[in-house]
């Protein structure tokens, strides 16, 4: 293997993650997959019984399945923010991701409660102390039981360690899955400002806007029950409580062992990313005006909309 990635190999295998870009199999986890390039030089990402296509073999790995599900490409995404964030989102031409230990939630990124926490300790004690005594074929164990004991408690300790700072190198923009826009939405992310601002965008105006890179994962939360439930160690940032559900959460999540700021602003094709804006429902008449100056100022051309939220009933 010559583990020789480009752009365009992870770009395939990222866009076609759960399948064979030759035959169309669809992986199932444990499954071989195969990154590499074909006799034309062409970039492959294929099962078993394609990898004879292969000139180049990059990488050969266990295929997982991902921790989050991806939307359709159509699904209205929305951010609802004050009319600051916005001009700084025009100013910069990028999307802000925060790092995730300056999150409100203290939940971001944990494994579980901390009273259950010696069930997850005692898991992954049994998981580390069965992995040293059963290293794989052409290995041989030759630690005592109390040496092994005490590599797996090093090990459990190097998890918990690394748990707490990854969340100084995990960055992420938090977006609302709906078809509609929602009330409570600017509740809660603008305290229902006059000058508060809703963008509008679709998965695959997000992908496409943050230039197709594959470092950045986006996909949906899954809320759990913590009480009966612990997050997994790579699927922490993908999981949240039950209390959070209305949050419909989309969010784009990328990785940055070298940033130590408070969070990171990834360049952003404004054209693609932002379909329609609507302004607060609190808002004055003018400040749509303001809005579609603004837009012209730093060459956006989108719609600007009052919200929906004002239109009239009739008994």
């Amino acid at each position: 293997m010559t583990n020789r990635l480009t752009l365009k190999l992870r770009r395939l295998s990222f866009e076609n993650h759960g399948r064979c870009v030759s035959c169309g199999y669809c992986f199932r986890e444990g499954d071989t997959s195969h990154l590499g390039y074909g006799h034309d030089d062409e970039p492959l990402y294929v099962c078993d019984n394609c990898s004879h296509q292969l000139k180049e073999t990059s990488v050969r790995q266990y295929f997982m399945p991902r921790p989050y599900d991806v939307p359709e490409p159509t699904n209205k995404l929305w951010r609802y923010m004050d009319f600051t964030k916005y001009v700084s989102l025009l100013s910069t031409r990028g999307l802000f991701f925060a790092r995730t230990d300056c999150f409100p939630d203290t939940f971001e990124g944990a494994k579980g409660l901390k009273k259950n926490k010696v069930r997850w300790d005692d898991h992954f004690l049994t998981f580390f102390c069965s992995a040293i005594r059963n290293p794989p074929e052409g290995h041989r164990c030759e630690l005592s039981d109390k040496e092994v004991e005490a590599e797996a408690k090093r090990l459990l300790n190097d998890l918990e360690l690394g748990g707490e700072a990854i969340k100084k190198r995990t960055f992420i923009s938090c977006w609302h899955e709906s078809e509609h826009e929602s009330e409570a939405m600017w509740r809660l992310y603008s305290n229902f400002l006059s000058n508060a601002i809703a963008v509008r965008a679709s998965y695959q105006s997000l992908y496409l806007s943050l230039g197709r890179n594959p470092s950045i994962k986006i996909g949906r939360i899954r809320y759990i029950d913590l009480q009966k439930s612990f997050a997994g160690v790579n699927d922490a940032f993908w999981l949240k409580r039950k209390s959070f559900e209305h949050e419909r959460e989309v969010r784009a999540l990328i990785m940055d062992v070298e940033c130590q700021d408070l969070g990171k602003i990834m360049p952003c094709n404004l054209r693609i990313l932002i379909e329609q804006v609507f302004v607060s429902p609190q808002a004055p008449a003018w400040f749509v005006g303001l809005v579609n100056d603004v837009n012209k100022k730093f060459g956006v051309q989108v719609k600007v909309s009052p919200s929906e939220l004002l239109e009239e009933p009739f008994f």
